[in-house]
């Protein structure tokens, strides 16, 4: 125990200061206030508002045990951004020693184990689900999948153990239903052990397959209420993981569809050949009956292949945070590989050692910025911004940020080139309306609001600002429609109720 907690201390300093920003980072507007501050089940968790988490699904997705860690933390330290981001790290650092003691298991040294560890847990890629507090779900789903796994290798066979991962594993499926990959696993792990895919076997895994089998249509019906996902061009989209995780320099936050299909189609060969690399490297490492290294590249393609091939619902085609389990099984086919190719002998071992080191300083040369990238939506999205000069998404919402921030002159520029692309983006008209009527320009922003609201009438803050500006205008009779609009979308929107208030006032009123 002494001997692990001595490599344990020496994984979490250097996850510790290259993640130690992320502490006084807020909140961004990227689906941070829907997950916290604005979910009910965390700012009124009442029993109706924790009963609805666990019965239905948020920005479809089904994760009730996701909701209910933020509803904890914000229990006992109030609505700071800085609890829920302590809690991401330490998720994160849990899942390193998780990760850590199943390479220890898997690779039969502690030191082999430890620079794996690191590998991981340092990797570029990882800082999207550690330092974005939206995804929680992937750091608290990875932790009881790992610890699932770990219970399969460590434990005797029969009921006990079957129990035990069955727990968790759905444990896994509660926090995120990417979780459904974990039986394909547990048999890629029977195939490395050598142990027979008999009927014992099989029975041993139909509870597991029937939990995935029941989230993975509870997950589809999920992303239904949103829209159909779309088919991905999984080959390049398999290159595409395989480049990131392995030449990490041009991460971004957000990889927009249009822009990102484009970068595909255009450089063919970049995004074909390491794929096919990756598919002769596993027939080889099967043929060779490297069960080691077999198993490594099974768990990536199995942890991976499920985003390849489906594109979930939301402005991306993919995401780094979906490297999150997976870089682990490249992380331990490469160390696997590296111990059957390196000669024996001292001076080997220690070239070795120099070589992890220096890929280790420079994951984190690449780390470290990209944790300060999360500090706020102004940092995030100006990030994509560089690598994605023309995303709508990003600009719409580095311009919400500006406008939060009270910088309408700012924001007005990346509103208007939304538009240039999409004049009948929603949003942008609304926030480009109401920057407009907040700067005195009502007679401008009226078009703006009134289109903004037809647009997306379910939008109760356009209908009470077009509300407000008909106010403005001196026109409350418009004003009262729009205001009984938004209060219909929304009853409980104060504001809306306020200026229905005040319209009647005016209406009533004796004129002049």
């Amino acid at each position: 125990m002494r001997r692990r907690f001595f490599f344990l201390a020496l994984l979490f300093l250097p996850v510790l200061a290259a993640y130690w920003p992320v502490l006084g980072a807020g909140y961004t507007n990227w689906d941070d206030p829907d997950y916290t501050y604005n979910n009910p089940a965390v700012n009124r968790p009442t029993a109706a508002n924790l009963l609805k988490t666990i019965t239905s699904p948020r920005l479809g997705h089904y994760h009730p045990l996701t909701d209910l860690s933020l509803a904890a933390e914000a229990a006992v330290f109030g609505g700071r951004a800085g609890a829920h981001h302590a809690g991401n790290l330490l998720l994160h650092l849990a899942n390193a020693a998780l990760a850590f003691l199943l390479l220890a298991l898997l690779l039969g040294s502690d030191w082999l184990a430890l620079g794996g560890a690191l590998l991981w847990a340092l990797h570029p890629a990882n800082v999207e689900s550690a330092a974005w507090i939206a995804e929680r779900k992937n750091l608290l789903y990875a932790f009881f999948y790992l610890l699932a796994l770990l219970a399969y290798l460590r434990g005797s066979e029969g009921w006990r153990r079957t129990a035990l991962v069955a727990g968790l594993f759905l444990l896994a499926l509660l926090a995120k239903a990417s979780a459904v990959t974990l039986p394909l696993a547990l048999l890629a792990l029977d195939w490395r052990e050598g142990r027979p895919l008999d009927r014992r076997n099989l029975l041993e895994k139909a509870g597991l397959l029937a939990l995935a089998g029941l989230f993975t249509v509870i997950a589809a019906a999920a992303q239904a209420d949103r829209g159909s996902p779309l088919t991905a061009p999984w080959g390049k989209l398999l290159s595409f993981y395989l480049l990131h995780a392995a030449w990490p320099l041009r991460l971004s936050a957000l990889y927009p569809y249009k822009e990102t299909l484009a970068e595909l189609s255009s450089k063919h060969l970049l995004y074909v050949l390491p794929a096919l690399a990756f598919a002769g490297a596993l027939a080889l490492a099967v043929r060779r009956n490297a069960r080691q290294v077999s198993f490594g590249l099974l768990f990536f393609l199995v942890n991976i292949l499920p985003f390849a091939a489906v594109i979930p619902i939301g402005p991306a085609l993919a995401a780094d945070r979906y490297l999150y389990l997976a870089l682990l099984g490249l992380i331990i086919a490469a160390l696997a590989t590296a111990v059957a190719l390196l000669p024996s002998g001292r001076a080997w071992k220690a070239a070795a050692a120099a070589g992890l080191c220096l890929l280790l300083a420079a994951e984190v040369s690449v780390t470290v910025p990209l944790v300060k990238t999360w500090r706020s939506s102004e940092a995030l999205w100006t990030a994509v911004l560089e690598r994605f000069p023309a995303s709508e998404t990003a600009n719409l919402n580095l311009a919400q940020a500006l406008l939060e921030r009270g910088d309408p002159a700012a924001a007005a520029p990346r509103l208007l080139a939304v538009l240039r692309a999409n004049p009948d983006n929603p949003d942008a008209l609304y926030n480009l309306g109401t920057a407009l009527a907040r700067a005195g320009r009502p007679a401008e922003a009226l078009p703006l609001l009134r289109r903004a609201a037809f647009l997306k009438p379910s939008n109760h803050m356009a209908w009470t600002n077009l509300g407000l500006t008909f106010l403005v205008l001196k026109q409350p009779g418009e004003a009262r429609k729009a205001f009984l609009t938004a209060a219909a979308a929304e009853p409980a929107y104060a504001p809306a109720q306020a200026g229905l208030a005040e319209a009647d006032r005016l209406l009533r009123a004796p004129r002049r």
